[in-house]
């Protein structure tokens, strides 16, 4: 899955995160059982560089480009914040926690997650760049 259908660059920013969602939860079952060997293997392997994540690369990808769009309205801090935020509620470790700690299905996965992604982009854009950090 190099590639996830994310709508054309100039679409909605919250349209092309819900078509990844989409796309990730749709290959999920699929998927999953991989998934949840790659966090087993990697969870307590340590990184040969600590400064470079020992996987996750593809998702953050996946998610810089569905964003892409928002790159002129946040500054470079705040853009890398909203990656790493919504790198938090899409992905397996985020379907693991919706399924096996809240016993959702995958339609309603999809919701929860749509939903969280684009609350992140609204914060993200309401943000005040010159706010203290908390």
């Amino acid at each position: 899955h190099d590639a996830l259908p994310i709508s054309d660059p100039g679409g909605d920013t919250s349209d092309r995160v819900g078509a990844m969602i989409r796309a990730l939860i749709g290959v999920s079952s699929k998927t999953m059982p991989l998934g949840r060997s790659l966090i087993r293997l990697t969870v307590d392997s340590p990184a040969e560089d600590a400064a470079r994540p020992t996987r996750g690369y593809r998702r953050i990808a996946w998610i810089e480009t569905a964003i892409e769009p928002l790159r002129g309205r946040l500054d470079d801090a705040r853009f890398e914040r909203l990656v790493s935020a919504l790198a938090m509620v899409i992905g397996f470790e985020a379907m693991i926690v919706l399924q096996d700690l809240r016993g959702l299905g995958p339609g309603e996965q999809m919701r929860v997650s749509t939903w969280a992604a684009q609350a992140l982009i609204e914060a993200a854009l309401h943000d005040q760049p010159d706010a203290p950090a908390t």
